[in-house]
């Protein structure tokens, strides 16, 4: 798929265009994937997979989107953070994967009321 199209998934996600269909988030983590396979370089890997991240946590948190939406994006999350625990080769990067870990713990605790 051309990054037009993954641009076009991940705002039909982001915005919850399709909220009937839970397999958009599949495809979407698997076509961004499989473009990401083509890089090598570990830190570019990481930017895209906390891009990832933070596009499903903000889905999540955003309350004016559809309840079930939102818990689909927090099934998916473990995706980009798992990616990210492979690139994972310094203590840096643990502690940042900590970090990410901690600021979704604290957002859901936030939204928790309305999943």
């Amino acid at each position: 798929m051309t990054s037009i199209v993954i641009e076009q998934l991940r705002n039909k996600i982001r915005f919850a265009h399709e909220p009937n269909n839970p397999l958009l988030i599949n495809l979407w983590l698997s076509e961004e994937n499989f473009a990401l396979s083509a890089i090598n370089n570990r830190q570019t890997l990481r930017k895209q997979y906390e891009a990832q991240f933070r596009l499903l946590l903000e889905t999540i948190v955003d309350e004016l989107l559809p309840e079930h939406w939102r818990r689909c994006c927090l099934d998916h999350i473990y995706q980009p953070i798992s990616s990210l625990q492979k690139l994972a080769d310094s203590d840096k990067s643990q502690r940042h994967i900590r970090q990410l870990m901690a600021e979704l713990n604290i957002s859901c605790q936030y939204v928790s009321h309305s999943l």
